[in-house]
């Protein structure tokens, strides 16, 4: 039994890898796709909407913390 997991392990991560290689944003976005339908089916339409804003939110903060820039910077360069 522990051959058979190994040997599925083995052929996931290969097909994982080759698919992140050669078609990285449809990977990425049927994973987000995914994992945003489950959060509809499990929290609901509108508590779902606010976390992804909440974590758009909280992603724009931390690349601007990231890339050493103010925040304001961003809001003043998209509104203008």
């Amino acid at each position: 039994m522990k051959n058979l997991w190994s040997a599925f392990v083995q052929k996931f991560t290969f097909l994982f890898l080759h698919l992140l290689d050669e078609h990285p944003g449809k990977l990425i976005g049927s994973i987000l796709g995914f994992l945003l339908g489950l959060l509809v089916v499990f929290l609901g339409f509108w508590k779902s909407l606010v976390l992804v804003l909440f974590v758009g939110v909280g992603f724009l903060i931390g690349k601007s913390q990231d890339d050493h820039k103010k925040l304001f910077d961003w809001f003043d360069r998209f509104f203008n």
